[in-house]
């Protein structure tokens, strides 16, 4: 059966926020000792915590402030690959980067990490990224389907009055709407 992770609650969770975001900074700074921030929050609160708590309290919030670092790195990085191609929406930038991570943790893996591994976590977690990327192609292929289904219809009605009052400006502009949409096609 899977561990459940509960969340921790910290006697600094409780705390007034002024004095809570004080104790933040004063671990983040590195300045001071866990015994000086134990004796601060003493001071400010007279509650009494031990520098145990304040250490597991430290170690939680670098963890979680390390999570939203790779959070924003990843991010930047799709970001930075949707801009060096412009064709690319952000769904497939993410999808790519997380087969890039995906694939780079699995190239890691030792033969032991892959007996300790549950085969079938893994296996739903690939099916679950090749479902993505299947969904997506398939909506860019839907979306360009009703682009063309548009243009056509748009097509058909204009033409069909343009035909009537300007065949030479008809021919004109069926022949340079048949080279854009080859274009898009093509793409």
């Amino acid at each position: 059966m899977a561990r459940k992770h509960n969340r921790k609650h910290s006697k600094i969770d409780k705390l007034d926020p002024a004095v809570k975001s004080e104790v933040e900074s004063m671990i983040l700074s590195n300045d001071f000792t866990y015994k000086e921030i134990v004796e601060y929050i003493t001071q400010s609160t007279g509650e009494m915590i031990s520098q145990a708590a304040v250490c597991r309290y430290a170690q939680g919030l670098c963890e979680s402030l390390e999570s939203i670092r790779f959070a924003q790195e990843t991010l930047r990085a799709v970001n930075d690959e949707i801009n060096r191609t412009p064709d690319m929406d952000t769904t497939e930038g993410i999808i790519r980067i997380l087969s890039h991570i995906l694939l780079t943790n699995i190239q890691k893996l030792s033969d032991d990490d892959f007996e300790s591994i549950d085969p079938l976590k893994l296996l739903k977690q690939a099916s679950d990224l090749i479902r993505a990327s299947a969904y997506k192609r398939n909506l860019d292929i839907k979306n360009k389907e009703i682009t063309e289904m548009g243009f056509d219809t748009v097509k058909d009605k204009v033409f069909s009055a343009l035909g009537r009052d300007d065949p030479e400006l008809y021919k004109r502009l069926s022949d340079y709407l048949e080279m854009k949409r080859m274009e898009m096609t093509a793409e």
